[in-house]
């Protein structure tokens, strides 16, 4: 990447107000987790060393670090000015497991040491092709024997469509010197929309262009940073997936699996499909998911990654229905913790009457839970119905049949090591000093540059003065009373007698509004009598 090139992007960061985000599917444990389910085993995520390349502020790996104490992350990014910001927050929330480094990616070397896990979000193809390489490289050397790596990219085909929009953007600002980069970006979405209006005036224009149209109605919803970022930087060159699997193997690496798993397990789709593709490459799975992204249109693709040889026990047999409840597959299944992500409404999908009560069972119970404790509840739904041993049979091989279907459709997380849910417990739950003093340090200086995270890396956008009063009351379990009193004089002070009852109510509501946020972020520890 030249030095021209390393100006222009550090100035669409500062102009268009770059804000650090975390990301979910780049977490250690989502990693780990995903390796196992295709037969990799991968170093424990609570005591890895991680590395994030392009880490930005370091807002996806700042609230890892938070919740991980016993990790150790650093993040390189090239940007001077946003690891001096970053490494305030840090120091501000007195993390001692996680720093910034300024360095171009290609300037690092030995010292900075090996890694359990490495992750490149947003990076690959916003660069040239010599820093593709060096990405590639310093992933092959600094990542350990059994280690995971994350890459994600832009891809063809579907970036086809997408580049008409990019170069639509740029061809309006190419007289438009004197606009800043926040300027280019409104004027090219200002032209975008005049482009795109023109040609829904017209059904043949309309009918021929349906591809442009619905890509450029997805950039003008897109924010500024976004669209400057992937359409008017200098370097945005998507590749088609084969073409990365190729630059993989020139550096010792091989691919697992996307963090979309429908990408991977292309059994999954119907049985047409699947049918097709084994005539189209019958065991060249690579090739298999190449056709597959001709046939979705695919934009984007969020690859993890291994060395070379830990590849050659992969198994994408999850994603087929007829070998699911086979032993190898069920005991994969059976290695996870499990939250559920749908709602009770989605409860009708299931057939099976046994499993669709077994679901309701456990979201009413909080929505986590393991396979033990899900066979424990069929076993005694089917008791209770007076079934016998082959309608058990046939409530545990749904079973198994919808878990492996939710996994890689996203509608059950799947962690082998997952962060403790604490419930709210009056006068037992608290929060620890170390979440209050990061958002602390966030309300007071990092708001505008990151989002704050959940346990489960999900981005918070709006911690706030209201957050932090409330985590410095809850400092140790207190009875109810003493909170909503503490809430009342934070907030109310001194306001008069006779709005007692009122301040009173509203202090109540407030109670049960955070204590429930606390629990949603992951904020909260039981004190053990």
């Amino acid at each position: 990447m030249t030095t021209n090139t390393n100006d222009v992007q550090q100035t669409i960061y500062s102009e268009l107000g770059y804000k650090s985000m975390p990301f979910p599917y780049t977490t250690p444990a989502t990693l780990e987790a995903y390796a196992a389910l295709v037969g990799v085993s991968a170093p424990n995520p609570k005591t890895a060393r991680v590395l994030e390349l392009g880490a930005t502020y370091g807002g996806n790996i700042i609230s890892q670090a938070l919740f991980n104490p016993d990790a150790t992350f650093v993040g390189i990014e090239l940007s001077q000015e946003q690891v001096e910001k970053g490494n305030e927050v840090i120091a501000n929330a007195g993390l001692t497991n996680v720093s910034l480094i300024q360095s171009d990616i290609a300037s690092i070397g030995s010292e900075i040491g090996t890694f359990d896990y490495i992750i490149a979000h947003g990076l690959y193809s916003w660069v040239d092709d010599g820093v593709k390489d060096a990405l590639l490289r310093l992933i092959d050397e600094h990542l350990v024997e059994d280690g995971i790596a994350y890459v994600s990219y832009n891809t063809y085909p579907g970036w086809h469509t997408m580049e008409e929009v990019r170069q639509l953007m740029m061809f309006s600002n190419r007289d438009k010197a004197q606009f800043n980069h926040k300027e280019k970006v409104l004027h090219g979405k200002t032209i975008g929309s005049i482009v795109g209006s023109q040609i829904l005036k017209y059904d043949n224009l309309k009918e021929r262009n349906s591809k442009f149209l619905g890509a450029l109605r997805s950039v003008m919803q897109k924010n500024e940073y976004y669209v400057g970022h992937d359409h008017l930087e200098p370097n945005n060159d998507p590749v088609y997936f084969y073409q990365f699997n190729d630059h993989l193997g020139a550096h010792n690496l091989a691919y697992l699996c996307d963090a979309d798993l429908t990408l991977s397990m292309v059994r999954s789709f119907d049985a047409d499909i699947a049918d097709t593709l084994d005539k189209l490459a019958l065991n060249d799975h690579v090739a298999q998911e190449q056709y597959l992204d001709f046939m979705l249109d695919t934009t984007f693709r969020k690859s993890i990654i291994c060395k070379a040889k830990h590849a050659e026990s992969v198994t994408y047999d999850m994603g087929n229905p007829e070998l699911v409840n086979s032993v190898p597959m069920r005991t994969i299944i059976n290695n996870f913790t499990y939250t559920i992500l749908f709602n009770e409404e989605a409860l009708s999908m299931f057939e099976n009457d046994i499993v669709r009560d077994t679901f309701q069972s456990i979201i009413k119970d909080g929505g986590q839970f393991n396979m033990i404790e899900a066979l424990a509840i069929v076993k005694a739904a089917n008791d209770a119905a007076k079934g016998d041993d082959a309608s058990l049979e046939a409530a545990v091989n749904a079973l198994y049949v919808a878990m492996a279907e939710h996994i890689v459709r996203g509608g059950l997380r799947f962690l082998k090591h997952p962060h403790p849910k604490a419930y709210y417990m009056e006068g037992q739950s608290f929060v620890p000093a170390r979440f209050t003093k990061f958002v602390k340090a966030l309300v007071e200086s990092g708001t505008d540059i990151m989002y704050g995270a959940t346990s489960e890396n999900e981005a918070v956008e709006n911690l706030s003065d209201e957050d932090l009063m409330f985590m410095e009351i809850l400092n140790k379990p207190k009875a109810k009373s003493t909170i909503v009193n503490a809430i009342k004089k934070n907030i109310f002070g001194g306001a008069q007698a006779g709005q007692a009852k009122n301040q009173t109510a509203m202090a109540e509501a407030f109670y049960a509004e955070l204590t429930k946020r606390m629990e949603t972020l992951g904020y909260l520890e039981n004190k053990i009598k």
